[in-house]
């Protein structure tokens, strides 16, 4: 598995791959599959039709492995014009990002800045609001080498009263002790089994074991102590059987289905996605915007190779 996430990794980071393979999602439809709009006018349209079939969503403008400082300007301006508008048509405000494309790879201040912005953008719009929608800024989280650093942009944001949450990985060994720390604040977490290939001595490499580390978090995720810290838990999975044991393990705790989430890749396993609705489960599409999708498209063939099929199947039977 970590073999086909690098291998997917390249794919994603080629130049030449992505011109030729762009050329061909134009042609073909490819992109829209994992892409909700090619801009925000088109990313709030569609949230709206989504938003009528009692699904959520999490805005992601498009943009991987960001080294250019122009890239991270027209990101933090991108988001910036989204938040408002979504709000004005009443829905969540609810966006993800990655450290690295608010200036991680240039300056931590540039990143800090960037990312106070828009959680302060985010938080003026919840403020004095009592209704049930969710106003969050969701830190992503990418690399080994960049979790404690992401640990600590949350921890920042949050003590400056800031909405924010974080997303940890059940394929690394430590995401144990991160999350107690998450659930001892009754912070926001969103629970992914992990898009990146961190060597086998950091984290479990073999599908079975990320499976079952990913139960083990969720069980803490839904204990106790995590209702008594308001703690919040987002389950990211697209694997039927992890989320119906997860959904059997709330119900069974006396958790409201309205009182955590489950969370999707927009366009992967729609029937999946239409059942958890219809049973009264929250659900929410990771939804990303914008014209970059090359290498989010295979990230996501990177995480799961089933994904491959998918990817190919829906852009050439449009």
């Amino acid at each position: 598995m970590g073999f086909w996430q690098k291998a997917m990794i390249s794919v994603a980071c080629s130049p030449a791959l992505r011109r030729m393979g762009e050329a061909v999602g134009r042609k073909t439809g490819l992109a829209a599959q994992f892409v909700s709009g090619s801009d925000g006018a088109d990313h709030v349209a569609r949230a709206r039709e989504l938003d009528g079939q009692g699904i959520r969503i999490s805005s992601f403008y498009l943009g991987e492995y960001v080294t250019d400082p122009a890239q991270v300007t027209r990101t933090v301006t991108q988001l910036a014009d989204l938040v408002p508008k979504l709000d004005e048509v009443g829905l969540d405000v609810h966006v993800s990002v990655d450290p690295s494309q608010l200036g991680y790879m240039q300056d931590p201040a540039m990143l800090r800045n960037n990312a106070q912005k828009l959680a302060g953008m985010i938080g003026e719009i919840a403020a004095g609001q009592n209704d049930e929608r969710c106003r969050r800024l969701m830190i992503d989280m990418e690399d080994f080498d960049m979790i404690d650093d992401t640990l600590a942009l949350h921890d920042q944001l949050r003590d400056l009263g800031l909405p924010v949450a974080q997303t940890l990985q059940a394929r690394l060994f430590r995401t144990e002790g991160d999350l107690m720390r998450k659930i001892d604040q009754g912070a926001m977490v969103r629970l992914v089994k992990g898009a990146m290939a961190p060597p086998a001595s950091v984290a479990f490499t073999r599908r079975s074991d990320i499976d079952a580390n990913y139960l083990k978090l969720a069980d803490m995720m839904l204990s106790d102590r995590a209702r008594e810290t308001e703690f919040s838990p987002v389950f990211g999975s697209h694997h039927r059987e992890l989320l119906e044991k997860i959904a059997s393990l709330a119900d069974a705790r006396g958790w409201p289905r309205d009182t955590f989430e489950f969370e999707m890749l927009y366009g992967v396993n729609q029937p999946l996605q239409r059942d958890l609705v219809s049973r009264g489960y929250r659900l929410r599409l990771y939804a990303p915007f914008g014209e970059d999708w090359w290498a989010y498209a295979w990230r996501r063939v990177g995480e799961n190779p089933r994904n491959l099929g998918l990817l190919l199947r829906s852009g050439f039977n449009r």
